[in-house]
């Protein structure tokens, strides 16, 4: 992490780093940048939980402003995170602190961490989970009033990382482990478990409120809303894979030469050569057997995927149809293999009576993932500079579109995303107004236009596109459309759904007429209307405009939620126009007609979050100060005035 020749990259240059430097940047301005205008024409930027703009473990990177280098700062945070929990977690069930540091570094230094250094999100889910687990079982043996509240409290920062599926498998992994517990019959696990289980759920849907209002309407609203995994999904595990337990260049993965199946992040699981037989080994030790396999067999069955069969049952329940990728659940395997480690080194010290053993395991297993999770990598980081993998080509693209951006209204088109000039989502970088994107949310109607855009070529000027890239040169050239980036169609015509608007696009001429979602007509449509953009802010606009009857404006934006006009201070209707861009009916007349983006549902998931932390902060500090007023006693209910 500390060479100058080692570097983020894929997903974690494309998406994280762009995006987190995007939303620091506008943060240290003042702003918070609910909507940007660089992406695909313009999307609901902060309603993407990818960010992790309100994860409080991310804030100290937003606020000292976000580098390649500070990425890698996450990573490492997070890294130690992962030992530490599991460290905790594990010194409960085996009793054993050279055994707990072992199963620390087993996981924390994992190969799924390894390979999974580019996906920001998943990394930092991972690492949290060993901390939920560790929380919730002291909540059941030791002291809930404490306990309890950070159990909560961690679940809430798990959501606010931004990665869905990763939280979703994590939550899993705590209703396995505590499902083994209560098979076990402990009689404070019966007595306990459901209603904390309860609390911990709604404590950490609440806190985390803020990010899952938002981003459950920006799902809805995107091709992610299309996705049906329950039987084709991606990313399966498959038997060859397991061999990296063994050999971590059975694909090449570690050397560069891959030739293992699809995704070269998905497949690497190496945890060190005696991981596996240590493994083997703490099978014999009763109490944390039953912990790994619980979080080892049901992940192991449900990672097959579709062919496994399990996972065809579990796709039927709330929120795993839209899991992609049931391998990425493997960091709660690597978890119970590293549980397990940890019991076989105690077991074999404990055989032999040899007090070092555990220590001299240590020392090999670091040096072990040292050198080939570390030091000998490509999955980790690049072996490049960040300047030699994207710097150059984004610092070209940004030279080179600045006279462009000297028109606040410009906008590029290309049909696709591209790494060809630096990052994925550079365009947020140089603050740069593009058509594509890199995202997994991309909005859905915004992308069937897209698509129908490269058949009928008619349709850029609906996007007001200034400048288009060639796909053969990459150089830039300007477009000369006969559309502003507001203007008021000859015609309208209503289309009563988004699947007739869609059929409808192959064929549009975007400067005669316009496809209207909605019941008002608005009259007849005024064809000599004139309309000027006053003030621009990307998030806002301010239209001048003289119509002899009411008519419907088209505004070059992607149609949203959270868009609104008003004339006057009088709302006015808006509606889809175009299947995906925003239509606004303007009263007759000579006036100013205002438009700006509001998301709907940031303020009350805002309120939620701040007042559930607020109040569960309150419990945890009125707890921990009681306890120091407290002596122990027989009772862990019961408190005694020292």
């Amino acid at each position: 992490m500390l060479s100058s020749s080692a570097s983020i990259q894929w997903d974690a240059a494309d998406v994280h780093y762009s995006a987190q430097k995007y939303f620091s940047d506008n943060l240290l301005a003042g702003k918070l940048p609910f909507w940007s205008s660089q992406i695909f024409s313009g999307m609901p930027f902060l309603a993407d939980p990818q960010t992790g703009a309100w994860y409080p473990l991310n804030w100290p990177f937003f606020l000292a402003g976000i580098t390649p280098r500070s990425i890698q700062w996450e990573l490492a945070l997070h890294c130690l995170l992962a030992c530490v929990g599991v460290f905790l977690l594990t010194r409960d069930l085996v009793a054993s602190r050279p055994a707990a540091i072992l199963a620390g570094v087993l996981y924390g230094f994992s190969g799924f961490f390894a390979s999974h250094s580019s996906h920001i999100g998943i990394f930092q889910t991972a690492a949290i989970l060993p901390w939920l687990l560790w929380f919730f079982q002291r909540a059941v043996l030791s002291d809930w009033r404490i306990f309890g509240p950070a159990t909560a409290l961690t679940g809430g920062m798990m959501v606010l990382i931004g990665h869905f599926q990763a939280a979703l498998y994590s939550f899993t992994g705590l209703a396995l482990f505590t499902m083994v517990m209560l098979v076990a019959g402990e009689p404070a696990w019966r007595k306990r478990t459901p209603l904390l289980l309860a609390f911990t759920a709604v404590g950490a849907a609440l806190i985390s409120a803020i990010l899952i209002l938002p981003g459950l309407e920006l799902t809805a609203n995107s091709i992610r809303a299309r996705a049906d995994f329950a039987r084709q999904t991606s990313a399966v595990l498959t038997p060859g894979a397991l061999f990296t337990l063994l050999i971590p260049d059975f694909y090449g993965a570690v050397t560069g030469a891959y030739k293992g199946p699809g995704d070269i992040t998905q497949f690497y699981f190496y945890q060190g050569l005696l991981a596996p037989f240590l493994a083997m080994a703490g099978l014999l030790y009763g109490k944390i057997r039953r912990v790994a396999l619980a979080l080892l067999i049901p992940a192991l069955w449900y990672a097959f995927g579709p062919g496994g069969g399990l996972y065809l049952l579990i796709a039927r329940l709330p929120g795993f149809r839209s899991v992609q990728s049931p391998v990425h659940i493997w960091f709660l395997i690597a978890l119970g293999l590293a549980l397990l480690a940890s019991a076989g080194a105690v077991q074999a010290a404990q055989r032999w009576n040899r007090p070092w053993l555990i220590p001299a395991l240590l020392v090999i297993a670091v040096a072990d993932l040292w050198y080939w999770n570390s030091s000998q990598n490509l999955l980790a980081y690049a072996r490049s500079s960040y300047g030699e993998l994207y710097g150059s080509a984004d610092e070209q693209f940004g030279r080179a579109c600045a006279p462009i951006r000297q028109n606040p209204l410009h906008r590029i088109w290309y049909e696709r995303d591209t790494n060809s000039f630096g990052p994925m989502n550079a365009a947020l970088n140089t603050r740069t107004e593009v058509t594509f994107g890199y995202n997994p949310l991309e909005l859905a109607r915004y992308a069937d236009y897209r698509a129908a855009a490269a058949s009928n070529p008619r349709l850029l000027e609906g996007l007001a596109v200034t400048h288009r890239i060639d796909r053969t040169t990459g150089g830039i050239g300007v477009f000369s459309p006969t559309l502003s980036r507001v203007s008021v169609p000859r015609s309208v015509a209503l289309v009563t759904s988004p699947g007739e608007a869609r059929k409808r696009l192959a064929h549009l001429a975007p400067s005669e007429v316009a496809l209207v979602e909605s019941a008002i007509s608005g009259g007849s449509q005024d064809p000599a209307a004139r309309v000027e953009i006053t003030a621009y802010a990307g998030d806002s606009y301010r239209i001048r405009y003289t119509a002899a009857s009411p008519s419907w404006l088209r505004l070059s934006v992607p149609y949203f939620p959270g868009w609104s006009a008003s004339v006057s201070g009088h709302p006015v209707p808006v509606a889809p126009l175009d299947l995906a861009l925003t239509g606004i009916l303007l009263p007759s007349g000579t006036n100013e007609v205002v438009v700006s983006y509001r998301p709907t549902w940031f303020l009350a998931g805002a309120l939620t979050s701040a007042l559930s932390a607020l109040l569960i902060a309150a419990m945890l500090a009125r707890s921990i100060a009681q306890a120091r007023r407290c002596r122990p006693v027989r009772n862990p209910d019961v408190c005694s005035q020292a």
